[in-house]
């Protein structure tokens, strides 16, 4: 848990000074409103990336790649019902590190920038 919030940390930290180097450098210059909006963009290019992570790591393809190759396989339908014998393997392969950090850094950084909008507003 230790590690996993560490990185989340790094993660967080990188966003917001990433987006106060764009903010800073665009015609805008500084202002909280601009950093904001870079920093909500960046947290969800984190989520997105994140989830796609997450979604491919469950094996939620399995079936399908598992399909692609007995159907290329065995090409006659006769032998594809005769060697329907076998149970499709649902085996976790790899676990990327990051998947997580970035799911809490995004998720993090897009609650901030919301708050940050709502006192804007008021």
């Amino acid at each position: 848990m230790k590690s996993l919030t560490f990185k989340s940390g790094i993660l967080v930290f990188l966003a917001v000074i990433a987006s106060t180097v764009i903010s800073i450098t665009s015609d805008e210059g500084f202002a909280l409103q601009p950093v904001s909006d870079i920093l909500f963009m960046i947290a969800l290019g984190m989520l997105l990336i994140g989830a796609a992570l997450h979604v491919v790591q469950t094996g939620f393809f399995d079936g399908i790649v598992y399909s692609f190759k007995r159907y290329f396989r065995n090409t006659a339908k006769r032998q594809m019902i005769e060697e329907d014998h076998s149970e499709i393997n649902y085996q976790l392969d790899y676990d990327n590190p990051i998947t997580y950090p970035l799911l809490l850094a995004g998720a993090f950084c897009t609650i901030i920038t919301i708050i940050i909008s709502i006192a804007l507003i008021q």
